[in-house]
């Protein structure tokens, strides 16, 4: 499910001057240039040589100056045969960008739904293993194991945010992700919504250190139930 990137005016102006200069050095092998966040872009060429490396490396501190992050530079071969490589940030960024010039690169571009279920797998494999290997890690002190579950909080909404886009139903706010992840995949709302409200705490209580039997538990189902899902959910 797409939706417009807006992008603040500073941020449209810099990222315009930023096509101005990859014009200005790929010339007629210039493709395009998408933003994808405020400060993130993706910009496409035909070919990408070293001198072009070098013409580039000369202007990244006025982009950074400008607010920009160096932007990634790929042909668009290299993007349409990396798809399966890199499916869940390039299906975010095809959902979400801005073409700021040349012509749309993702034409024809269509990520494979299998692909989406592997990398969903694949990350909700590592959550849980993450958390494990935290726990030991942690031991008996009560503060670490909060901060682990704090730390965790941005990757389970990244990773619920995934799920809920490859299941068909899209969630952006952190309500909608609880009620998908307690309706769809059978955790816990309360667990999910306390966990997801420690994003950005840098002194959790150590109460949340009681969250993780559970959470465990709630990440292992997690990943059971994209193990299990099927192609035919989403079409």
């Amino acid at each position: 499910m797409s939706s417009t990137l807006s992008l603040p005016p500073t941020a449209s102006r810099a990222f315009t001057r930023l096509a101005a200069d990859l014009k200005r050095i790929f010339g007629d092998r210039f493709v395009a240039l998408v933003a994808y966040g405020s400060s993130a872009s993706l910009g496409f060429a035909e070919t990408v040589t070293a001198d072009d490396l070098d013409a580039c490396g000369s202007l990244t501190e006025r982009w950074h100056h400008e607010g920009l992050n160096t932007p990634l530079l790929l042909t668009p071969d290299e993007f349409r045969r990396s798809l399966d490589a890199f499916p869940l940030e390039y299906q975010a960024i095809i959902d979400r960008h801005v073409l700021i010039g040349g012509r749309d690169p993702f034409t024809g571009c269509q990520i494979r739904t299998d692909d989406l279920r592997r990398a969903c797998e694949a990350q909700a494999r590592a959550h849980l293993l993450h958390l494990r290997q935290g726990w030991m890690e942690a031991g008996p002190h009560d503060h670490e194991l909060a901060e682990l579950v704090a730390r965790s909080a941005t990757p389970l909404r990244s990773l619920l945010s995934n799920v809920a886009q490859l299941h068909g139903a899209p969630a952006d706010t952190d309500d909608e992700l609880t009620a998908f992840a307690e309706r769809e995949a059978g955790m816990p709302g309360t667990l999910v919504r306390e966990v997801l409200a420690l994003d950005g705490t840098t002194e959790p209580s150590r109460t949340a250190a009681g969250l993780m039997p559970q959470y465990l538990e709630a990440a292992r189902g997690l990943w059971a139930f994209v193990d299990a899902w099927k192609s035919h959910v989403r079409t």
